[in-house]
């Protein structure tokens, strides 16, 4: 039975009220997937509002948040992405090259909003991809197979990691990294370059040894030179002051030696062994040891 208070019927307020409820409950359940949104770690969102467009203001983090079903937030992976690339370049002179290489990016979430309005998810296909590939395509067509063989790997790595900053800093992009793994020539050109280098080096240690001989050629001239001085001033013949160094050198040796001095003031000394000058027969060793 309804009853009536201060004129309202208040079974139908009641019974109204309920059906109100009930309906909102409804729409919630219907639209809990538009209306409770929950970022995950790693993630970050764009809102698009139906009336005003995209929020170019806010960012949003992790967590639960509630939406206008009839606005939507779109959800982009902000962590740190990965993609390898395996391409067939042609260099300089027209060779192909096989070039295997990678590149480590990720959205800048500080702006994440300019890149959804300007590019939007498929970013990585339509921007990232094209530019990593045309950067090594250009820089391999502006080396000959002999230059890529003696391509510094580290600067080419550095180099192109800061190109691909600057050129995709524009679109909200940021580079964390970039590796060649590896760059393989065809195995013909690869041999041909690696026999052109063993004979550089060969010549180049060709060249030392001569460079080295040319100095001792010096060297023995200014020795000779100095023993022809010190002979014209001490009158001492350059043969006789080689005996008298040698003689000196093999009397202060361990090794016991029985020296007999030659007659007259130019007379050469000849040096015997203990064992030949005790009269002993030694096969190898008893020819004695004659300083000129």
């Amino acid at each position: 039975m309804n009853k009536k208070i201060g004129g309202f019927n208040t079974g139908l307020i009641i019974r109204n009220t309920g059906i109100v409820l009930l309906l909102i409950l409804l729409v919630v359940a219907l639209f809990s997937k538009r209306i409770f949104i929950t970022i995950k770690p790693g993630e970050a969102g764009v809102l698009y509002n139906i009336f005003t467009g995209t929020d170019m203001s806010r960012t949003y983090g992790e967590g639960l948040h509630l939406i206008s079903p009839v606005n939507t937030m779109i959800v982009y992976n902000v962590r740190t992405h990965k993609i390898n690339f395996d391409q067939y370049l042609l260099s300089a002179n027209g060779l192909t090259i096989h070039v295997l290489h990678s590149v480590l990016y990720k959205p800048d979430v500080r702006l994440l909003p300019s890149l959804h309005q300007k590019i939007g998810p498929g970013y990585e296909q339509l921007i990232v991809d094209p530019n990593v590939k045309s950067m090594m395509r250009k820089e391999i067509a502006g080396l000959t197979p002999e230059e890529i063989f003696m391509v510094d790997r580290g600067v080419v790595e550095k180099n192109n990691k800061d190109n691909l900053s600057k050129i995709l800093a524009k679109d909200q992009i940021l580079i964390e990294g970039y590796y060649i793994t590896s760059i393989a020539l065809p195995d013909s050109v690869n041999k041909a370059i690696e026999s052109v280098y063993r004979q550089q080096q060969l010549n180049e240690e060709y060249d030392y040894r001569l460079a080295v001989e040319d100095k001792e050629r010096t060297r023995k001239g200014i020795e000779a030179q100095g023993l022809r001085e010190f002979s014209s001033v001490s009158k001492i013949s350059p043969l006789l002051w080689k005996a008298l160094d040698v003689t000196q050198k093999i009397g202060t040796s361990p090794n016991s030696k029985l020296i007999f001095m030659g007659s007259g003031t130019r007379g050469l000394p000849i040096l015997l062994s203990d064992q030949m000058a005790a009269g002993q027969d030694t096969t190898a060793q008893r020819r004695p040891v004659i300083i000129p």
